[in-house]
């Protein structure tokens, strides 16, 4: 879990059956406060790391890694986009091949993919847009008890149908980022494996 702060997040995956979740945090503040608050959670660890330099793990440590608006944020600092390229590259340097980058943002593919397609790995992307205000949320749902979220195929080149509407203009977008164990010198986009999801 990418900059956890004090997000109920990954206490709630637990919950939810997950287990042995790692939890990292430029605050080490934050990281003492949420260490004390889930002591008695096996299952949840919490380091003092920097997103940008996380060599404290080798390569391929995790199967997954969520980032809940860290990468937003890394768009927002001093040193942007430098640091978020940074961040990046350490996230595909500590994921197995196979495994998933789950990034929640608010970016649309135009500026998101541009950053992963920096990064020397190659990525199969799935795009999944979430409404984020409550009116919207209530209008998707349709009654549901959870938020809905809309799957969206992309384009050969990384980006929403010229046809494409966005109900909610807050809308979360989620890339489910699959690292594939292909290597390439380049990164340079080609057609995906089905119609919702897209290669680079």
């Amino acid at each position: 879990m990418l900059g956890c702060g004090n997000s109920l997040l990954s206490e709630d995956m637990v919950k939810d059956g997950y287990q042995n979740i790692v939890n990292i945090d430029i605050s080490s503040v934050v990281i003492e406060q949420m260490k004390e608050k889930h002591m008695d959670f096996p299952q949840l660890t919490y380091m003092q790391l920097d997103v940008r330099d996380m060599s404290f793990f080798g390569d391929g440590s995790f199967d997954c890694i969520i980032d809940k608006g860290t990468l937003d944020a890394m768009m927002c600092g001093d040193d942007a986009p430098h640091g978020a390229y940074k961040m990046l590259a350490e996230v595909a340097r500590l994921m197995r091949p196979g495994g998933i980058y789950m990034l929640i943002t608010y970016g649309a593919p135009k500026e998101r993919l541009t950053l992963l397609n920096q990064v020397r790995c190659r990525w199969e992307v799935e795009l999944y847009i979430m409404p984020a205000t409550p009116e919207y949320q209530l209008k998707w749902s349709n009654g549901a008890a959870h938020a809905m979220m809309e799957k969206v195929a992309l384009t050969v080149d990384g980006q929403l149908p010229p046809d494409y509407v966005l109900k909610d203009p807050e809308s979360h977008f989620i890339y489910v980022c699959y690292k594939s164990d292909i290597v390439t010198e380049d990164n340079s986009m080609v057609a995906g494996q089905d119609d919702a999801m897209t290669s680079f």
